[in-house]
């Protein structure tokens, strides 16, 4: 019960009481609560299934045993690392959702919640650091709170803090924050990045996805954007830190995210740091929100688009391997805000030399994001524009940005799109 707070040895004796088919949900991100996880997989195996949802994982969880033993049932919306792993060997089941229905879909039913935090401080307050995408909403909705609590968690401004009433259990944790290793661009990367720059107008309210080419285009922004009016909002990594800092010296607003993902450097600079707020993404991620946001640029990656226009961004031959996560949010908020745009940035081969430009998807292959929900695909090539297009203008805009190798083979496969 909330208010009865209890300091426990371990994590394995913090949840000794929770009970077979208990259902568990978990930090996020940089917020994952690894000796927490690591206790659960401990205790799992010796007294009884529970039920754990997770999203964006990182680092170690040590879950794979109790898994495989069947006394930890997983699902995650968002495979990264060590859950998709497991999901490989289908010792994990992928949950499609987008981010802002984690409270009404998980949330709501959850006895248990895991999180990560920091020493309370003088007013009994710990911070939740960084991440606070659902993590508020876990504490509110769940029966059972318990936090361990870490000294390298940041003390992060905006809506971050939970009061040590609001916690059950308290374990301290020794084990380091997971973190995010931010992507080296390549070439090709950059070069993507620097035609996406190109789109976006000063003044605009940029939105950023994860990976290698979300890095790269945030270095770009990063380098065009200083002295500028441009302005960040929904996640934040190591690249973004001088646009930040430029939007701050310009007498700007302070960045409002959900997720800081990215290394102890990032964390040390967001500690106390005014210039960020953290919110939930009930306030982030909500597409009400953001269409009240003008020119408005939600910006995401994709694995493939066809040449209708269809794009795929969780899975590579029918195996997932990330999530929705917020990009229909972000996306929709986008198509909704005045002067808004809504763009997918990729390279245009793989690692392996394949198109990600594609005349069909591959049937065993999720359709991330419909036709009708993207203005722009950009890749080292280019701009293809399918906002207003027709579907003979949107197969051509997109062949001219695939790999020139690629780009007769694709006018053979595609020659009567639908």
């Amino acid at each position: 019960m909330k208010g009865s707070i209890s300091t426990t040895a371990s994590a394995e004796a913090a949840l000794a009481d929770v009970p077979p088919d208990a259902r568990i949900v978990a930090g996020n991100a940089c917020g994952t609560p690894l000796t927490l996880l690591r206790g659960l997989g401990r205790r799992a195996r010796s007294a009884g299934a529970v039920s754990l949802t997770l999203g964006l994982t990182l680092g170690e969880a040590g879950l794979r045993e109790a898994a495989l033993e069947g006394a930890l049932r997983i699902r995650s919306w968002h495979l990264h690392g060590e859950i998709r792993m497991l999901y490989k060997e289908g010792l994990v089941d992928y949950l499609p959702m987008r981010l802002l229905d984690v409270p009404r879909i998980v949330l709501t039913g959850a006895d248990v919640a895991l999180i990560r935090v920091s020493a309370p401080d003088a007013d009994g307050y710990c911070s939740l650091g960084p991440s606070t995408s659902y993590a508020r909403d876990a504490v509110r909705l769940a029966r059972l709170v318990v936090a361990e609590v870490a000294e390298d968690v940041p003390r992060t401004a905006g809506d971050s803090r939970i009061h040590i009433s609001e916690i059950d259990r308290l374990v301290n944790s020794t084990t380091s924050m997971a973190l995010y290793e931010t992507s080296i661009p390549t070439a090709a990367a950059t070069a993507v990045a620097a035609n996406v720059g190109a789109l976006i107008p000063d003044g605009s309210t940029v939105q950023l996805g994860i990976g290698a080419i979300g890095d790269a285009v945030a270095t770009e922004l990063s380098r065009i954007g200083q002295g500028t009016s441009l302005r960040l909002h929904g996640m934040l990594s190591d690249p973004m830190i001088p646009l930040v800092e430029a939007i701050a010296a310009a007498g700007g607003p302070p960045v409002q995210t959900v997720e800081l993902l990215g290394s102890a450097a990032l964390m040390s600079w967001a500690d106390r740091n005014p210039t960020i707020e953290m919110h939930d993404s009930q306030q982030i991620h909500h597409p009400l929100a953001i269409a009240s946001v003008p020119s408005f640029v939600s910006i995401n990656s994709a694995v493939a688009v066809d040449v209708r226009g269809q794009v795929v961004a969780e899975t590579v031959r029918g195996g997932v391997i990330s999530g929705v996560g917020g990009s229909a949010d972000f996306a929709e908020g986008a198509h909704l805000s005045e002067g808004g745009l809504r763009v997918i940035a990729l390279a245009s081969t793989t690692g392996r030399g394949d198109s990600t430009i594609v005349a069909a998807h591959a049937p065993a292959d999720l359709v991330t994001a419909a036709h009708h929900s993207v203005d722009a695909v950009v890749t080292e090539h280019g701009v293809a524009w399918l906002r207003g297009r027709t579907s003979k203008q949107r197969r051509e805009n997109l062949i001219a940005v695939a790999a020139p190798e690629h780009r007769e083979r694709l006018e053979e496969e595609s020659a009567s799109p639908a």
